[in-house]
């Protein structure tokens, strides 16, 4: 369960820093930029832990989409969340809205847990690791979170 939980997190490093969407007229560049500005996250999140740390104005809203709507409504500077989610919202439904800007946070791990003993561990694991090698692993991930 430990190897299956390290390699998936391992894999998935890349995804899951905390990033900034910002408007595009936006005069934010990174973290650095974000002090004294109103910047929306999810309440109780590491990202609101760490915004605190940077003396921006915390948004906390319950559900990611508030700050969004936030964001659009000129409510919000910028939105600081997992980079998974906020790619996602950049390359669809904030398409030509938002994009990223700045260097990641730090980076925050998922990973998928099974019980010990479960044999769809070593199948997961296969899988993933061979979508590394044949390339299929970069297509999926282009395809969903890429803003081209």
């Amino acid at each position: 369960m430990f190897t299956g939980v390290v390699f998936v997190a391992f894999y998935t490093a890349q995804l899951t820093a905390t990033l900034t969407v910002q408007q595009i007229q936006g005069t934010i560049n990174g973290p650095d930029d974000l002090q004294g500005k109103k910047v929306a996250t999810t309440r109780g999140s590491t990202a609101a832990a760490h915004l605190g740390e940077l003396r921006a104005q915390v948004l906390e809203v319950s559900v990611i989409e508030d700050a969004y709507q936030a964001l659009i409504n000129k409510d919000a500077d910028a939105v600081v969340f997992d980079a998974p989610i906020l790619l996602y919202y950049a390359a669809n439904e904030g398409k030509g809205r938002v994009h990223l800007v700045g260097t990641p946070f730090r980076k925050e791990d998922y990973g998928i847990v099974f019980q010990a003993g479960n044999p769809l561990r070593k199948q997961v694991n296969n899988t993933l690791l061979a979508m590394r090698e044949d390339g299929s692993y970069q297509q999926i991930y282009d395809k969903w979170f890429s803003s081209k």
